[in-house]
């Protein structure tokens, strides 16, 4: 755990090949923090319940999620695109790293444990027999945030972790999971990155009062995101954000596309125009 921001190389390296997470306290402003918080209390009271996942049952009463938080106010943006944070995230991504999800997670007093899990794309690696036979963690496909609005104490369900079971690229195992666990306690404004594949759960609230949290999921630009940013977000709308959320929202990516329907043409590879331009600038510059 450490406040500010780690040098980029010592963070990819930690996440990647180290402990598999970090807990940067005190990450984003407070008023930010507070103005997201008070906003998604008011969206679970409106809303009606949505889906979510690993709590073991199809209704939970005590938890709520609230999706599509890109097109539900400025300040879900400000946050998920945090040029801190996605730094820290490139060199594991790539530079057109997308973002795959951006949701919010209220659990109530009561709400039960999640059960030990890793995230999008891997999460049915329960269904091993599905899955390439090779798959391993030697580069990472997806990059999980979490942004607590309410402060993760062991009382009211603060995320359970396992270090370095990010290198494992399985299923976590119950019996290993319970005696290698760890709980992430944070404050508010706290920022904690892991890759998809770290073993973790969200723990049972056994508190008098709710807790919620930001959840983002950053994945390299080739994946499917989990929200279909297409159908969620109307393109003039996204077209009016900024160059990064546009980015993170795959608003200019053409895939997948219908091809009989493109322009003939060769537009992708090391010979595309806009790299025999670069190469061409490249040689004027040398003579």
């Amino acid at each position: 755990m450490c406040s500010g921001v780690p040098d980029v190389e010592t963070a990819v390296e930690e996440l990647c090949n180290g402990q598999g997470y970090l807990l940067l306290e005190d990450f984003f402003p407070r008023e930010l923090v507070a103005e997201a918080r008070e906003r998604i209390y008011r969206r679970v009271e409106e809303e009606p319940a949505r889906t979510s996942h690993f709590y073991g049952d199809e209704v939970n009463a005590a938890q709520a999620r609230v999706w599509n938080l890109p097109a539900k106010g400025q300040v879900f943006r400000d946050l998920c695109a945090d040029e801190r944070m996605l730094a820290l995230m490139r060199p594991i991504l790539g530079d057109d790293l997308m973002l795959s999800s951006f949701a919010a997670n209220v659990l109530h007093p009561g709400a039960q444990a999640q059960e030990p899990h890793v995230d999008y794309p891997y999460w049915d690696l329960h269904a091993r027999k599905r899955w390439p036979r090779a798959l391993n963690a030697s580069y990472h496909l997806a990059v999980e945030s979490v942004i607590p609005l309410d402060e993760f104490t062991v009382d009211n369900g603060a995320t359970a972790i396992v270090p370095g079971s990010q290198k494992l690229a399985c299923w976590p195992d119950p019996a290993e999971f319970a005696a290698r666990q760890i709980r992430a306690i944070m404050r508010p404004g706290a920022l904690l990155l892991f890759p998809a594949l770290l073993w973790h759960a969200g723990q049972t609230n056994r508190s008098g009062a709710s807790r919620a949290t930001l959840l983002g999921s950053y994945t390299i630009k080739s994946i499917k995101p989990i929200e279909d940013w297409s159908r969620c977000i109307r393109r003039d709308e996204a077209l009016g954000y900024d160059e990064t959320m546009q980015g993170l929202l795959g608003v200019n990516y053409p895939y997948p596309a219908v091809m009989d329907a493109l322009p003939g043409r060769s537009s992708e590879g090391a010979r595309s125009r806009e790299s025999i331009l670069s190469e061409g600038e490249a040689g004027n510059g040398a003579n």
